[in-house]
């Protein structure tokens, strides 16, 4: 059971460290950009039509992220609702052997 809560708490973690991650890379592109274009004058037509490739390219970037991000959660919330009905399976199971019963959430209603 203490692996199982380890394993939860590291699957959580791991989607805010992706977060953190997209963030930073998405502020190193910022930097490289502004430092390449600090660096050499271009012409401003080329210029831009580099901006829009690029912001195009971003923009893409972000809605797969997204996208995965999405998906991600979802699979999360999925275990979570899982493991919660499993967890309360079990203690079903355990009442029932002692001869109790679980009150359905039904007849709370």
């Amino acid at each position: 059971m203490e692996w199982l809560m380890k394993k939860r708490k590291a699957f959580d973690q791991r989607g805010d460290m992706a977060i953190a991650a997209w963030a930073e890379q998405q502020q190193r592109e910022l930097n490289i950009r502004a430092r390449r274009l600090a660096r050499s004058k271009i012409d401003p037509e080329e210029e831009r039509k580099i901006l829009v490739k690029e912001k195009k390219a971003s923009e893409e970037n972000f809605h797969n992220t997204l996208r995965r991000h999405t998906l991600v959660l979802r699979k999360r919330d999925l275990m979570r609702k899982k493991a919660e009905e499993e967890k309360k399976k079990i203690i079903g199971e355990l009442l029932a052997a002692e001869g109790l019963e679980l009150e359905k959430d039904e007849q709370k209603q």
